[in-house]
C-alpha cells in the first residue's frame, strides 16, 4: 500500500513580521497512487506566493490528466509551464518566479520526478539512496525558477520505481534542504518515514508542522515544506 504525508509552515521572518508562506504544497491522492507538489516563491518577487501557489495547481491537473503517462518528461514540463503562464496574476511572469518539485507516484509504485530551482528531491530504495536534485552551479544568488526560466535544460526529470516497503520518495523546499547536511539526508529520510508510518496522515502533518515549526537549526527563518511517498 502506498501512503503519503507532507506539511508546510510559514518560517519566522514571515509570521514576524504577518506576511504569507511564499511555499506551497499540493499533496493529492491519484488512481491508487500519489502526487506531490511543493513550491518555494522567490522571495524578491512581488507576487511569488501567488506564483507558487498556481504552480502546484499546475502540476496536479497536468499529471492528473489521463493521458498524462503517455507524454514525455519533455511533453508534461511544457504543460504545466504554459498552464501556468497563462493563470500566473500578473502580466509579469518574472514577478511571480517560483520553484517547483513534483513526484507523481501511479499504483504500481512508478514515480516521475520533475523539479526546477533549489530544493531537494531523493529517493530512498533497497538499493540505497538517490538524489535526483543536481548541484548548485553559478552564484550563490542564483536560482532556476518559472518565470525568468523558459527553457527544457533548466529542468531535472527522472523516474524511481518504489517496490518494496519503506522504499519512498521525498521532496523539500530549500527551507529545509538547506540546513540537512548531505551526509545526513539518508537519516534524516528515514526518521521522517518512521515517525510518519505510525500515525495518520492528518497526525503525520500535525507532527511535520510541529517539527518544522520547532526546527533545530539556530537562527532559521525560512519557511518550510516537505512532501513524502512511501511503500507501507
Amino acid at each position: 500500500m502506498l501512503r503519503a504525508a507532507g506539511g508546510s509552515v510559514v518560517g519566522p521572518v514571515h509570521r514576524q513580521s504577518g506576511q504569507p508562506t511564499q511555499d506551497a504544497l499540493s499533496l493529492r491522492g491519484w488512481r491508487g497512487g500519489w502526487i506531490a507538489a511543493v513550491a518555494d516563491g522567490l522571495g524578491s518577487k512581488q507576487f511569488s506566493a501567488q506564483g507558487a501557489r498556481w504552480a502546484v495547481q499546475c502540476a496536479q491537473a497536468v499529471l492528473r490528466d489521463e493521458n498524462s503517462n503517455q507524454l514525455t518528461d519533455r511533453d508534461v514540463v511544457t504543460a504545466i509551464y504554459r498552464r501556468w503562464l497563462a493563470g500566473v496574476p500578473n502580466s509579469d511572469p518574472g514577478s511571480c518566479a517560483t520553484t517547483l518539485l513534483v513526484a507523481a507516484c501511479t499504483a504500481a509504485g512508478n514515480v516521475r520526478i520533475f523539479q526546477i530551482g533549489d530544493g531537494i528531491i531523493l529517493a530512498r530504495t533497497t538499493q540505497g539512496l538517490r538524489l535526483f536534485t543536481p548541484e548548485k552551479a553559478g552564484f550563490g544568488n542564483q536560482t532556476l525558477a518559472l518565470g525568468p526560466s523558459r527553457s527544457w535544460s533548466a529542468w531535472t526529470t527522472g523516474s524511481i520505481q518504489l517496490n518494496h516497503p519503506g522504499d519512498q520518495v521525498l521532496l523539500m523546499t530549500d527551507g529545509i534542504a538547506d540546513d540537512v547536511d548531505a551526509g545526513l539526508l539518508d537519516p534524516f529520510a528515514d526518521t521522517i518515514q518512521r515517525q510518519i508510518k505510525v500515525r495518520t496522515r492528518r497526525a503525520g502533518r500535525v507532527w511535520l508542522n510541529r517539527e518544522m515549526t520547532h526546527w533545530g537549526t539556530p537562527g532559521h527563518s525560512d519557511d518550510k515544506t516537505i512532501a513524502m511517498i512511501f511503500k507501507g
